[in-house]
């Protein structure tokens, strides 16, 4: 019997039938900006972005069900379709669009700690600032790379929508004293909901060891109720491996761009720009299930060195002659 797959089927099981905490959290910087002797801000409900620069990338016909798109603000992948700077003709042949690169403090970063009810002031945000850190070269920031996948298509009644499969969001620490930009937590994107121009977009919480191969990356994001870090509880390599869920809450106006928000680029894909402001929220399992995960990693322990003994034990009676 595979005792693990057992094990992880039980504790998702129950996972899924149990409330999830909607996980507040701590970031720990590694340093004491607050002088409170403490290295974490206060407990955070949520994080929060303001006008960030949204570039949404059609291969295809936007009013045409099953055409893809990508949104992405990594300029690499914006240079792959043909884009640049600059102001441009809509595909309606009269309306102007300015079209530009995101900047890293104005368009891709996080602006807000979301503190719980009760919680807040300068030592609970133990130097976040939401752009001063690029600036006077103190404190520290948070920002953030993304690329996600999605495609049109045709609601049971009829109308056009939008739906995003695949992608991630990679948030990023930074460093005002270094400039050190360190990637702290990968969110794989699973699905998404729309209702009207209400997005949530929602997945799981990822690391990879290549890049979190350090202590300040495993103890970044700490679950304020359990006490484990995110590293401890998601990872599949150095943790429990069980799954933290994300959901990212945002507005799009209107889900399908209209002809004087389109510029046509060289490679023929369609741009549109626009401005977004999301909240991003975590759901850590409950402290329970992972004492109970726990517990079932020592009784897998335990089991694999009987299983082991018993074949060992088994291989030796096998070469001693019969009499």
């Amino acid at each position: 019997m595979n005792y693990k797959n057992l094990l992880l089927t039980t504790a998702l099981g129950m996972a899924m039938t149990s409330p999830a905490l909607a996980g507040s959290f701590v970031i720990d910087v590694d340093q004491d900006f607050s002088g409170n002797s403490s290295t974490q801000t206060g407990e955070i409900d949520t994080l929060g972005t303001s006008n960030t620069l949204a570039s949404s990338f059609y291969l295809g016909d936007p009013n045409t069900a099953g055409t893809q798109f990508v949104d992405t603000n990594l300029e690499s992948s914006m240079d792959g379709f043909g884009f640049s700077e600059g102001n441009f003709t809509a595909i309606d042949g009269e309306s102007s669009v300015s079209l530009k690169y995101p900047d890293d403090v104005a368009d891709k970063n996080v602006v807000n700690l979301n503190f719980v009810s009760g919680v807040g002031g300068t030592q609970a945000n133990n130097g976040f600032s939401s752009d001063e850190w690029f600036y006077d070269d103190t404190g520290w920031g948070l920002t953030f790379d993304y690329e996600i996948q999605g495609e049109v298509y045709e609601t049971d009644n009829g109308d056009l929508s939008i739906r995003y499969t695949d992608g991630f969001f990679d948030t990023y620490f930074e460093d005002g004293a270094s400039g050190d930009r360190t990637k702290v937590m990968r969110m794989d994107v699973e699905g998404s909901v729309i209702q009207a121009a209400n997005l949530d977009i929602m997945g799981k919480v990822s690391f990879d060891d290549e890049w979190a191969d350090n202590e300040f990356v495993r103890n970044f994001f700490i679950d304020h109720e359990s006490g484990e870090s995110f590293y401890d509880i998601a990872s599949e390599e150095g943790g429990a491996g069980i799954p933290i869920s994300w959901r990212l809450d945002t507005n799009v106006d209107p889900p399908i761009p209209t002809a004087d928000q389109l510029v046509e680029l060289e490679s023929g894909a369609l741009v549109r720009q626009t401005q977004l402001n999301s909240t991003v929220r975590y759901e850590v399992p409950e402290p329970g299930m992972l004492i109970l995960l726990g517990t079932g990693l020592l009784f897998l322990g335990f089991i694999a060195i009987r299983g082991r003994r018993q074949t060992n034990d088994n291989n030796l009676r096998a070469q001693v002659p019969q009499v």
